[in-house]
């Protein structure tokens, strides 16, 4: 399903390898995409820009893609995210919990699980849409 208006995602990721294709996904399901390797660049294309989508993996900067998470949460909370960790499911729900994380996918093959996430955050950015006249 594509977007029919315009919407922004932020990629936030150190390995260009992870990045790349994780953007040009975004950029075929018709988003527009920003992609930063620091966490501070991410931090003020924030503060910028609404992005209602981020998928957050390692980042110059940025002790951890938790503690990114939550900076980017301070800025803009009703930002959805995605995160890319090997962490242990476990972990990352007990660390992500309250940051609107739509769930995590591996950072050896994040593309299937994060094409997964991005079609559920699209379901729920569609029923949120005010109805067309």
């Amino acid at each position: 399903m594509a977007l029919e208006d315009k919407t922004f995602a932020l990629v936030l990721e150190e390995d260009q390898k992870i990045a790349e294709p994780i953007s040009k996904m975004l950029k075929r399901r018709s988003y527009g995409v920003t992609v930063c390797t620091r966490e501070a660049e991410a931090l003020d294309r924030i503060k910028e820009r609404t992005y209602p989508l981020a998928v957050v993996g390692h980042a110059h900067g940025a002790d951890s893609p938790f503690e990114a998470m939550k900076e980017i949460v301070m800025i803009s909370p009703m930002t959805s995210m995605i995160l890319i960790t090997d962490v242990p499911d476990e972990e990352v729900q007990e660390k992500a919990e309250g940051y609107g994380i739509l769930g995590h996918a591996q950072r050896q093959d994040p593309s299937k699980g994060v094409l997964k996430l991005v079609k559920t955050f699209e379901e729920i950015f569609q029923s949120l849409a005010p109805p067309k006249k």
